[in-house]
């Protein structure tokens, strides 16, 4: 043992003696003194134990994961992804409209009177024809009686003229037949005469028998004059008994005019349905006065209807007959399709726009008047439609991100990973491509592209604000 560790056994062994208190002599030569350091060796373990665990934790906290994520790759973030869809795109332009009944009448009454019957209520349904309100036709039904009753004296008053014709043609007959005879007579009345003549030429007659024949002659002459004067006085009677019939035909006809103008005027007593339709309202009620300015109730056939579109001049030259129309619902959806029946050949000076008619088939829930949107469509082609959920806008430009190999994806490198650090990948896995679009119209909850992708891509088509050009992705599997 060296002099220092001599030393500092002896000023250790005073310490401990000067910290003992008295005792006796004998005590303290028989038990040994422990060494001083045993009194910090506990509190050193305790210590070193605990600096041990806090270096731990630092080193599996902190160190260790930094050191495996500098080692590790940046593991792909999993997002859904969808095949484009292609669909036929049309050119429309929506306007507003208001449906219109293409056959739609309020009925009114050709005659006055009271009402005195209706056979319909509002929302029936009626066929053409068919009777919808009587008007009471008492007065009018007395005066067809009574012009039937003309007609019929017209018609006896032609059957009594037409007998006597008959009658005349007959007597007419006799006379002719008493002209001839006195014809006959006075012919050979010439013939006695003139034989009579040459005798007493020749004097084998005498003066007298000759001026008898003479007398003979002249009295046949004047019975035949007589006879053509009864034959001509007939006819005479039988042309005046003609035109008996021939007035009262005209007068049977112009009762038979009366009587069809008084039934259609009987008829006009009873409205009708002019054509099968719907009952509308009916303001009238039984025992109501009505004229011709009434208004007794409204009929409207909704099988067919119409809008009036005013299409503004910078589309109008691209107006057609047969151009597909539809109607949209509340919802935007289309519920009925239509085509262009009309366009009109002078433009509104007013709104400086041409008007069209578009007809439409009615499936039952279509009312006249109800007010719709239209849409026109122009033209249509196929096209490619993209969520709009999965667009995104920087810098005032539509992108898409394309799911497809680094190796083909045109990244030159894949993104950044978490904290800065470059990130590896495999050239055949998959990152998100972010690729410029240019974007067309709007279809529902999609949107055309006319640029930028092919039908054969694949996009990203949620989650894209959790996405960098050319990150790592994979695909994640469908929710169920």
């Amino acid at each position: 043992m060296s002099g220092e560790d001599i030393n500092r056994n002896s000023v250790s062994r005073s310490t401990i003696v000067d910290s003992i208190p008295p005792q006796d002599s004998n005590q303290l030569s028989d038990k040994p003194r422990p060494p001083r350091w045993r009194r910090y060796l506990i509190p050193a373990l305790i210590a070193l134990a605990l600096l041990g665990g806090v270096g731990w934790l630092v080193f599996s906290r902190v160190i260790l994961p930094m050191m495996m994520a500098g080692q590790m790759k940046t593991p792909p973030t999993p997002v859904p992804l969808s095949n484009l869809k292609t669909a036929t795109i049309a050119d429309s332009s929506d306007y507003a409209a208001s449906l219109d009944s293409r056959q739609s009448v309020t009925l009114q009454p050709r005659v006055s009177g009271q009402v005195s019957a209706i056979y319909v209520k509002a929302g029936d349904r009626v066929t053409a024809g068919q009777p919808l309100l009587q008007i009471d036709a008492a007065s009018q039904r007395a005066q067809v009686a009574s012009r039937v009753a003309a007609a019929q004296t017209a018609n006896a008053d032609i059957q009594s003229a037409q007998a006597d014709v008959t009658t005349a043609g007959d007597t007419l007959r006799s006379l002719e037949a008493q002209r001839a005879a006195a014809a006959a007579n006075v012919q050979l009345s010439q013939q006695e005469y003139a034989r009579y003549q040459d005798l007493t030429d020749q004097g084998a007659s005498s003066r007298q028998i000759l001026d008898q024949r003479l007398n003979a002659l002249r009295t046949a002459q004047a019975d035949l004059r007589k006879a053509e004067a009864d034959v001509q006085a007939q006819r005479s009677v039988i042309n005046r008994t003609r035109s008996g019939v021939t007035k009262n035909e005209r007068a049977l006809e112009e009762a038979q005019a009366n009587i069809s103008e008084g039934q259609a005027q009987l008829r006009d007593y009873t409205v009708t349905a002019p054509f099968t339709g719907t009952i509308g309202d009916i303001p009238i009620k039984v025992g109501d006065g009505v004229s011709p300015t009434s208004q007794l109730m409204n009929v409207a056939q909704n099988q067919r209807l119409e809008i009036q579109l005013q299409i503004p001049l910078e589309r109008a030259a691209d107006l057609r007959i047969g151009l597909p129309v539809k109607l949209l619902d509340d919802q935007n959806r289309e519920a009925q399709t239509g085509r262009i029946s009309f366009i009109a050949p002078n433009v509104d000076a007013a709104s400086q726009s041409v008007q069209a008619k578009a007809t439409f088939d009615n499936p039952g829930n279509l009312r006249s008047s109800q007010f719709v949107r239209a849409r026109v469509i122009w033209s249509s082609s196929p096209g490619i439609l993209v969520p709009t959920s999965a667009i995104s806008r920087l810098g005032g430009r539509d992108f898409l991100f394309v799911a497809a190999p680094f190796k083909a994806s045109g990244c030159q490198a894949p993104a950044a990973a978490p904290g800065g650090k470059a990130a590896t990948v495999e050239p055949d896995q998959l990152v998100a491509a972010q690729k410029p679009i240019k974007l067309g119209k709007i279809v529902g909850n999609d949107q055309e592209v006319l640029e930028g992708v092919s039908a054969s891509d694949r996009i990203v088509t949620s989650g894209i604000l959790q996405l960098q050009n050319c990150a790592p992705i994979a695909e994640a599997p469908n929710k169920v």
